[in-house]
């Protein structure tokens, strides 16, 4: 019981962290936004290379975003294992966009995707990235 209590103001003081890191970033042009912004201009796109290029780049965002929070691990997957659920209620969307981007990376260029699939894809980065206020 007082195990859950601590991890949950851990929780809370590491998002607190993020999201001070986010307004002070913001307020010199944070890279994180430049990063979402050049993330929605990949999807814009008419080129499948972009498309992809759009979801290697929210990961690299969760990854950055799951380290600022305090996980820790070798790489993004491990990251993710050590989330505890009722501290990250979009975990489900995480790594389903995760698994994609894992595609993406082994597959290459042959990894087909629709327009469609790619903007599902990178609102569910969208709803992690929206529930730590990180972007």
């Amino acid at each position: 019981m007082r195990f859950q209590q601590i991890r949950n103001e851990e929780v809370a003081y590491y998002a607190s962290k993020a999201a001070e890191g986010a307004r002070a970033k913001e307020k010199k042009g944070a890279y994180r936004n430049e990063k979402w912004d050049r993330v929605l201009n990949h999807i814009e796109s008419e080129n499948p290379s972009d498309w992809r290029l759009a979801i290697l780049e929210c990961d690299i965002i969760l990854e950055e975003m799951a380290e600022v929070m305090g996980y820790h691990g070798e790489n993004l997957g491990e990251k993710l294992k050590n989330v505890e659920r009722s501290d990250f209620t979009t975990i489900d969307q995480a790594w389903e966009a995760h698994k994609v981007r894992n595609m993406i990376a082994h597959e290459g260029s042959d990894f087909l995707i629709s327009a469609h699939e790619v903007r599902r894809v990178v609102d569910l980065y969208r709803q992690v990235f929206e529930e730590f206020k990180y972007i």
